[in-house]
């Protein structure tokens, strides 16, 4: 488990949300100048978050989310981890990227969707990384 700003800030949060280590935290925050510009001098300052450097590999939010459900799993003392999703879930293909990483046995249950270039790709993903899948 890491520490995180919520943590920090609400310490009471600690053992009622562990988490467990899987992304490359805190994440910088950029100013947007180019954006600001567009929309005219009387535009306040524009920022955002790049959550999308938490991770190498289906970063985001996912990652957040999925530090918080592996703990959980692992307080439970689960070995296995299952994703629900379409073909093509990047919830899915990130919960089998990183599950091992916290000594998680990945699994995915999926159901069709559209084809897409990006749904392939998250198949191929959740494919390739030794998840069990039905």
């Amino acid at each position: 488990m890491s520490e995180r700003a919520l943590h920090t800030h609400f310490p009471a949060l600690t053992r009622a949300v562990p988490m467990a280590s899987l992304g490359n935290f805190p994440t910088p925050v950029q100013p947007l100048p180019t954006l600001r510009a567009r929309f005219g001098p009387a535009t306040p300052e524009l920022w955002i978050k790049r959550d999308d450097q938490s991770a190498e590999a289906y970063g985001g939010n996912k990652v957040r989310t999925l530090e918080v459900l592996f703990a959980d799993a692992l307080s439970q003392g689960a070995t296995h981890i299952v994703s629900t999703g379409a073909f093509g879930s990047n919830h899915a293909a990130a919960t089998v990227l990183h599950a091992r990483r916290v000594g998680l046995e990945p699994g995915a249950l999926l159901f069709p969707q559209p084809p897409s270039a990006a749904a392939r790709e998250n198949l191929e993903v959740t494919l390739t990384h030794g998840a069990f899948v039905e």
